[in-house]
């Protein structure tokens, strides 16, 4: 290749990854156009040593790769048919992206970009939410759900609830005027999440995100008090309910009316297949079914049960999902993957990156528990490209 042209290759390179950060806010069209160009653009720039190199001095990005060749070993003792363990390997191909940003985003400057990209786009999906609130029509109604904007309501809340944390951060590091704006963009986020978009995974990872906020800027005394806080209002919401109505407070009566050959309810149907996965889990529970066999084995197990629950792709929980393919030892990878990420935002070049890497990891973490977000496209390729950009400033020698 002409060594004249390798330096804008890597730059159509960073920005695609910017157009990617943008992306995730946007319809999925924009995201598949974003990362394939990215591949593209990263492989015709060469450098492959250098590029190397860069992943193996990245803890964080070896753990993603080790991750990623177990589900690649686990397409072959797999029990699902082979379309199915393609598809689901092909659906987990997504992680490549984080050792591949690690290697060729250097600049602190870009990683800003990264970051402001992302958050431009979801100021532009919270504006929208909030004139759908007021009654302008759907900008995408596919999914006729309130107030969402170009996804469903699980990934607008998941991603929103991050942008809010972010949001919070930056009316907390700045003075002034400054500071009020970024912190009123970050109660209408807070609200539209807990408010106006009814989605519980959304909604129990803001929760989350606003204690570490809290402790990022106050520390654990500050904790103490918001415990206080809350515990005084949930008893005078028992007393007397002011507090508004969502189905996160429906959870309970969800799972106490479902029934498995009648009524149908979300919370229930998770119980259920989190029941039935478990199941699963103790026939092969060292090394799991293989990538691709939870719906195989599911129909195999429910096909003389009395339960309409028959075809399961997945079970709504990444560490069950994982354990069911790949056995314990695979759960051991997949928190491996999300401790060696963690540990590492204690080693980024500015507390601002350190800060939004262990929000991401929380807010992935915490909705792994009720969906398997590295499966999905949408915030599974979210996790990645934020996770991507924030690594790329891992310092090896600059530890706390």
């Amino acid at each position: 290749m002409n060594p004249s042209i390798q330096p804008t290759l890597h730059k159509l390179t960073i920005w695609m990854i910017l157009f990617a950060c943008l992306s995730i806010a946007l319809p999925t069209a924009f995201m598949s156009i974003a990362s394939g160009l990215f591949v593209i653009f990263w492989l015709l720039s060469g450098e492959f040593k250098s590029k190397l190199n860069t992943i193996s001095q990245n803890p964080a990005g070896i753990a993603t790769l080790i991750l990623f060749g177990f589900y690649i070993i686990g397409v072959f003792y797999s029990s699902g048919p082979w379309p199915n363990r393609m598809n689901f390997l092909m659906k987990y191909d997504k992680l490549l992206f984080i050792p591949l940003i690690i290697s060729v985003m250097h600049t602190e400057k870009m990683r800003r970009y990264g970051m402001n990209a992302f958050l431009i786009g979801m100021l532009l999906v919270l504006f929208v939410s909030y004139l759908e609130s007021l009654g302008l029509p759907k900008v995408n109604d596919f999914y006729q759900q309130d107030n969402v904007v170009f996804k469903g309501r699980i990934a607008h809340n998941i991603l929103m609830s991050f942008a809010a944390y972010l949001m919070l951060h930056r009316a907390w590091r700045h003075i002034g005027s400054t500071r009020w704006v970024w912190f009123s963009l970050g109660l209408l986020a807070i609200v539209d999440v807990m408010v106006l978009v009814n989605g519980r995974t959304g909604q129990v990872t803001m929760l989350c995100l606003i204690v570490l906020f809290i402790y990022d800027a106050w520390g654990k005394r500050a904790l103490v008090y918001l415990g206080g806080t809350a515990l005084l209002l949930i008893a005078l919401n028992h007393i007397h309910p002011f507090l508004p109505h969502s189905r996160l407070t429906d959870t309970n009566a969800e799972i106490g009316q479902h029934q498995n050959n009648g009524t149908q309810t979300s919370a229930g149907e998770r119980v259920e297949m989190y029941t039935n996965t478990l199941s699963l889990i103790k026939r092969h529970p060292f090394f799991g079914g293989g990538t691709g066999s939870l719906e195989h084995e599911y129909q195999d197990l429910t096909k003389n049960m009395d339960t309409q629950l028959k075809r399961v792709p997945n079970p709504h929980n990444q560490f069950l999902l994982t354990t069911q393919e790949l056995g314990l030892a695979g759960l051991i990878c997949l928190l491996f993957f999300w401790y060696s990420h963690f540990k590492a935002s204690f080693s980024l070049e500015s507390k601002e990156l350190s800060y939004a890497l262990r929000g991401l990891v929380l807010t992935l973490f915490i909705g792994s528990l009720f969906n398997s977000l590295l499966l999905d496209a949408g915030e599974g390729k979210f996790y990645c490209v934020m996770a991507g950009v924030l690594l790329s400033a891992y310092q090896p020698r600059k530890t706390k």
